[in-house]
């Protein structure tokens, strides 16, 4: 097979083996068991249970195939990465592009493992909007949730001023996720992520209920342009705030060292000007 020389197969496979994982571990720990008592109140202990998982998967995972692709693993976090320059748009399309399929495989394992009856979420863990709230509170909560992740990312994967840390990029980012999914599980499940909430949303149709209204399709399609906006309008204020700051840095840098430089010339000039009379001579009146 023949790609571009600026595109890398290797990067693309290990997305869409790490998105394929990803979705299965991740939505898989909120199929198995039921997240809400009688009354519909989540439970506490599921939702931290929940966000852990999927904050620990994206760690292990990047740390995984992070030689290979970076570990994107969410095509927010390679919007941000291209609009940075750390991620050339031809890869960052390829990337993309491996890691909707690999949903997709990750989706159709879960149908596998877990039969209609078992699955406690009805829907492959698809992301929606809860019935306590409005979809602008959902769209909010995906814009600020997927900029503390693209922020997290930028400033310690990409940043030069953290390279001696790098090696705990993947605990942070995956702490990110954790603290996201903590807040966003009770008002849409916590997408950040539109391809993790594509592959899900796609094949619970096959179980989809034909209670729902043919004209409006079930909720998790309806509020999909949620999981989408948000999570990449999010990630396009990170990128910004990033490029911003190191703006910044370069300016402020750049005006301190034109601060050094400047008395030095200034004793330069000095030492050059020819020294005059402290005592200037004063012209006295002649005695005839």
């Amino acid at each position: 097979m023949k790609l571009p020389q600026n595109v890398s197969l290797v990067a693309c496979l290990a997305e869409f083996v790490g998105m394929a994982l990803f979705v299965m571990i991740g939505c898989g720990s909120a199929m198995g068991i039921k997240g809400s008592d009688s009354t519909g109140s989540m439970i506490p202990g599921w939702v931290l249970m929940v966000a852990l998982v999927f904050g620990l998967s994206i760690t292990t995972l990047a740390y995984s195939i992070g030689h290979y692709s970076g570990g994107h693993l969410n095509c927010a976090v390679t919007l941000g990465l291209v609009l940075t320059g750390n991620c050339g748009l031809l890869q960052g399309i390829c990337n993309v592009a491996s890691q909707m399929l690999g949903s997709v495989l990750g989706a159709a394992i879960l149908c596998a493992i877990f039969p209609p009856e078992l699955d406690m979420t009805t829907t492959l863990g698809a992301n929606s909007v809860g019935p306590k709230w409005y979809w602008w509170n959902a769209l909010i909560g995906e814009i600020m949730g997927t900029f503390l992740l693209v922020f997290v990312v930028h400033q310690t994967a990409c940043n030069p001023k953290s390279a001696m840390n790098r090696s705990q990029a993947c605990i942070a980012i995956g702490i990110a996720v954790f603290m996201a999914h903590c807040v966003l599980i009770p008002i849409d499940g916590c997408s950040i992520n539109p391809t993790r909430s594509f592959g899900p949303a796609l094949l619970a149709l096959s179980r989809a209920s034909r209670a729902s209204p043919a004209d409006e399709g079930p909720g998790y399609w309806r509020s999909m342009w949620i999981f989408w906006v948000g999570p990449l309008l999010g990630a396009c204020l990170a990128a910004g705030v990033y490029k911003l700051m190191l703006q910044l840095e370069t300016a402020g840098r750049e005006a301190a060292k034109e601060a050094t430089e400047m008395p030095e010339e200034d004793s330069e000039e000095a030492a050059e000007m020819p020294e005059k009379d402290s005592d200037p001579e004063v012209a006295l009146p002649t005695r005839l």
